[in-house]
């Protein structure tokens, strides 16, 4: 009996020594001060990511998007939503953009053309997505520190990524690019000017006088206007006559292939829907060989030229059914000081376009024509 008395007053003890070092514990535990929290700063702002302008393959097995940061670099991501499997490819750095100043803008359009600028494209058969890749952002840091002009500033890049297994081609210096809408097979891109070259832009007139304003029912060429001040006065200077500005090379490119075709002095180009026929503008300093042509990106014939000579060819335009082209050009009366455009119309499978205003009119598509023009 005693000693079973022994053994209940050992474990009381026991367990009022285990109760008083737990209470200890928690006791320090809770005099001791909580970990201050960092606070969020501007660096944490700017890597934070957003999905944008996500895209979905027209066979529905993928999804693409730009994973874009507040103020770093971005991704192009894409998914296969079958199997889960997800590629990613640098796409560089967008500087934040303030929406415009003009009470009358519209926020979702702004943000529309926003989107467009970073979106990746699926070709029509879904084997390739297409993306623009712009500078990082250090790149771009280092070339402003080193106060580079804007000629030498990083230029964008362009990505094609195989959807068969993520490998994505580089191609430097693009400005621009295109693929048919229901066709797959084919892209066409606009290199920037070769590193080196004389500038893309030159003054044609020095000394012209000062210009006349032009009649109001004259089309008033979009080159013109993106060479005025964008504020305080607005009349061009007497000293400084318009300015041309030159075509680089446009390359066509087989998908499935990889084979290239390399046309030189293009300005402006569009591609049918069905990738069957490529229309492009050729502004060069041989001026005879200006004009509109036309080219099948699946044939290696030679380019056929719809309207060509010294002038301005502009605003090239696919009716909904593709089987008309609508153009404008100054060709007729570009010795003028002030040039008068006409609209030219190209009906697909004929020789030559139609300046026909009668003839347009008779067709019922002249108002379709002038507002495409303008």
């Amino acid at each position: 009996m005693k000693s079973v008395n022994q053994f209940a007053r050992r474990y009381v003890s026991l367990v009022c020594a285990i109760a008083l070092i737990a209470t200890s514990l928690a006791h320090a535990v809770a005099q001791k001060p909580a970990t201050a929290k960092r606070a969020i700063t501007h660096k944490d702002y700017d890597n934070w990511h957003s999905i944008q302008s996500p895209q979905i393959s027209r066979d529905g097995k993928f999804v693409a998007y730009a994973y874009t940061g507040q103020d770093s670099d971005g991704e192009i991501v894409v998914r296969s939503l079958a199997g889960g499997t997800e590629w990613r490819a640098a796409r560089g750095y967008r500087p934040p953009t303030p929406p415009p100043d003009d009470p009358g803008a519209a926020p979702g359009e702004f943000q529309a053309n926003q989107g467009r600028l970073i979106r990746p494209v699926f070709t029509a058969d879904a084997h390739f997505v297409v993306f623009t890749i712009e500078p990082t952002k250090a790149d771009l840091n280092k070339a402003r520190k080193e106060k580079k002009r804007p000629d030498d500033m990083p230029k964008n890049a362009l990505g094609i990524m195989d959807l068969s297994n993520g490998q994505v081609a580089r191609v430097e210096r693009v400005k621009n690019f295109q693929v048919p809408e229901d066709a797959g097979g084919f892209i066409a891109y606009a290199m920037e000017a070769k590193p080196g070259a004389s500038p893309n832009r030159e003054a044609t007139d020095t000394a012209a006088p000062k210009e006349p304003p032009a009649a109001p029912e004259q089309l008033e060429d979009e080159d013109d206007v993106a060479q005025r001040p964008q504020g305080g006065g607005g009349a061009r200077p007497a000293s400084r006559g318009p300015r041309k500005e030159y075509g680089t090379d446009l390359i066509i490119r087989n998908l499935t292939t990889g084979t290239e075709r390399t046309i030189s002095d293009v300005l402006d180009y569009s591609f049918s829907k069905d990738a069957k026929t490529l229309a492009y503008t050729v502004s060069s300093k041989n001026e005879e060989t200006n004009g509109v042509y036309i080219l099948s990106p699946q044939s290696d014939a030679a380019p056929t030229a719809l309207l060509a000579g010294k002038g301005k060819y502009q605003k090239l335009t696919w009716d909904d059914d593709q089987t008309e082209l609508a153009f404008i050009s100054d060709r007729d009366d570009q010795a003028s000081k002030q040039a008068k455009f006409k609209i030219y119309l190209w009906e697909r499978g004929s020789t030559t376009p139609v300046a026909d205003r009668a003839r347009f009119i008779e067709l019922g598509i002249w108002q379709a024509l002038e507002d495409a023009a303008t």
